[in-house]
């Protein structure tokens, strides 16, 4: 689980039955929301903490 503001380009979202990775996102008025944008699915308002995974970096 993850708040809006802890979310980043990259990390997958669960939304609508699957994970939907981040493209982009833009603020919505306060850092306690933003719009997520993904590819092949409409921008999303999070409000609130939603279950999300951020995948590992190798080095």
């Amino acid at each position: 689980m993850r708040p809006p503001s802890d979310v980043h380009i990259g990390d997958f979202v669960h939304l609508d039955g699957m994970f939907l990775r981040v493209q982009d996102m833009r603020a919505a008025g306060t850092a306690a929301q933003r719009v997520l944008i993904f590819d092949g699915h409409p921008p999303w308002v999070m409000r609130q903490s939603t279950i999300t995974y951020r995948p590992i970096e190798l080095a």
